[in-house]
């Protein structure tokens, strides 16, 4: 017992904020969960659902798929329709590649067709999300803050700062201004922000701040110049073909910004690990210092790898479920419909790689004065 009064009595700042912060979760999903006359589209609650098999339709190459049609009894939650009972007809195929089976209790977004006032048939858009959004976003918060504390905190609101400034940014280029170069400016600024908001104003945020900068600068110069070589030979903009402007802009952008985040990870690792290794021992030399940052390297650059590699696949997951399925042999798959994944995962890694010797060269040359043998 007095175990915890204790605990309370030196953490107390922590405490009342993470009870604040968790009163604060609870009320904004209370207020999800009730929300529909916000809505300006209608929102109807699923009462009853019945179904009943259709068929059997034969796809491509041969697979075949259960169609079944369902029978939604639904309840109106908002709008002038509030309250009435409606009935709505859903067709799916079994394995939901391009449609889906709904639920009792799912609460969708659904149009109405309207005569003399009376509602005539009803047709569903979407789902109502925003209260499992809200949900994961309350229990983000208090996992960073539990973690992170202060500093947890501060990464939440790099992250809104970002989102805002990349907003702005896109706003930017609907006048015409190029979206490489608005990139690559929202690169540098992502990572001050990023990382002076997590780690302060030191010269162990300034050498991961240079170092991202210059990681980020070297990653495009080399991918711009392989891709410019092979003219673009292997890459298939096929995917993209709902764009309405070129392509290689849209492709650079995201070179620049896909791989920044794995960049940054790697820098603030890089100058954190040689800090540290300073702090324990000012006497340790350029040699032993230089090893164990290439050793650090090491340990980090497959699992970035890896994530990064993982994160641009699974973007494309359902795409791949459905091709699989299909039974298009994986040699086809990686050259005619991943390679846009493949090409930026492989960028990536490109930048990972040159990134750690670079922050260990930038990290030595910040810390040089807090070493007696240098």
């Amino acid at each position: 017992m007095n175990t915890i009064k204790d605990y309370l009595k030196n953490n107390k700042i922590y405490v009342i904020t993470f009870i604040a912060l968790l009163i604060i979760g609870i009320g904004a999903i209370i207020f999800t969960y009730n929300d529909y006359s916000l809505y300006q589209k209608t929102i109807a609650k699923i009462t009853d659902t019945k179904e009943e098999y259709l068929s059997t339709e034969t796809i491509n190459y041969g697979y075949h798929d259960e169609l079944y049609t369902q029978t939604i009894t639904a309840k109106i939650l908002n709008g002038e329709h509030k309250g009435e009972i409606v009935t709505i007809e859903n067709e799916y195929h079994k394995g939901e590649a391009y449609d889906q089976k709904y639920h009792k209790g799912d609460e969708l977004i659904v149009s109405l067709n309207e005569r003399d006032g009376e509602i005539i048939n009803t047709h569903i858009e979407n789902y109502k999300r925003d209260k499992y959004i809200v949900i994961l976003i309350v229990m983000l918060v208090l996992t960073i803050y539990i973690v992170g504390r202060i500093k947890g905190l501060m990464s939440i609101v790099s992250v809104i700062l970002n989102i805002s400034i990349f907003v702005i940014l896109v706003g930017i280029n609907a006048k015409g201004v190029s979206l490489p170069l608005l990139s690559f400016i929202g690169a540098i600024i992502f990572s001050i922000l990023c990382l002076m908001l997590v780690s302060g104003p030191n010269r162990k945020t300034l050498a991961a701040i240079l170092s991202s900068i210059v990681g980020v600068s070297v990653t495009l110069l080399i991918s711009f110049i392989v891709i410019k070589l092979t003219k673009y030979q292997g890459v298939r903009f096929e995917q993209l073909d709902l764009l309405t402007r070129p392509y290689e802009g849209i492709f650079i952008s995201e070179i620049i910004l896909g791989g920044l985040g794995a960049i940054m990870d790697i820098s603030i690792t890089m100058a954190s690990s040689l800090n540290e290794l300073i702090d324990k021992d000012n006497r340790i030399t350029i040699k032993a210092l230089t090893k164990s940052g290439i050793e650090i390297g090491k340990d980090v650059m497959s699992t970035m790898i890896n994530v990064l590699f993982f994160t641009y696949i699974c973007s494309s997951l359902t795409n791949l479920a459905i091709y699989f399925r299909n039974g298009i042999e994986i040699n086809l798959l990686m050259s005619q419909y991943i390679s846009l994944e493949m090409t930026r995962a492989l960028t990536g890694a490109i930048g990972i790689v040159i990134t750690i010797p670079i922050s260990i060269a930038i990290s030595l040359l910040l810390y040089k004065r807090r070493l007696i043998k240098w």
